[in-house]
């Protein structure tokens, strides 16, 4: 093929919606060459940038990095990158006195931690976390005696 029909066909898929990988590896050509030929032919190039308003509209809502990368097709790490620059990073979940008082006797009337977590609506890591804070728990692990 000719540079001019190579040029032609770049642009043709790039105005059909293909994106400058997706040409670079349909054509064999670096992503950088595609690139350059689309900006030395006049192309206006898609801006790609995320909607910011709308992770932040999302944050404030309370809904996860994960669950915001997800409804508006980013990584999650750009989502975070975001919420990072607009002081609204990973929050800290933090139990109150009440909650942790109610893990202990829960725990200590012979419930599962997975029904204290289930019933507090927090996780069973969080749950375990505090109980060996009060020095409650001990894993399989570490109570199982390994001598026969």
């Amino acid at each position: 093929m000719m540079q001019s029909e190579i040029e032609e066909k770049i642009k043709l898929l790039y105005e059909q919606g293909y994106s400058i990988r997706n040409i670079s590896s349909l054509t064999g050509l670096s992503y950088g060459k595609v690139r350059n030929v689309l900006i030395k032919s006049g192309v206006k190039l898609r801006n790609n940038k995320v909607d910011e308003s709308k992770i932040i509209e999302f944050a404030k809502q309370g809904k996860s990095a994960r669950a915001i990368s997800k409804e508006l097709h980013v990584s999650e790490s750009t989502v975070l990158r975001i919420l990072q620059r607009h002081n609204l990073g990973r929050r800290v979940r933090k139990l109150n006195s009440d909650e942790i008082k109610m893990i202990e006797e829960m725990y200590k009337r012979g419930e599962s931690i997975y029904k204290i977590a289930k019933q507090l609506g927090k996780s069973t890591n969080l749950v375990v976390y505090h109980l060996k804070k009060m020095g409650l728990y001990k894993s399989i692990h570490e109570s199982s005696s390994t001598s026969l």
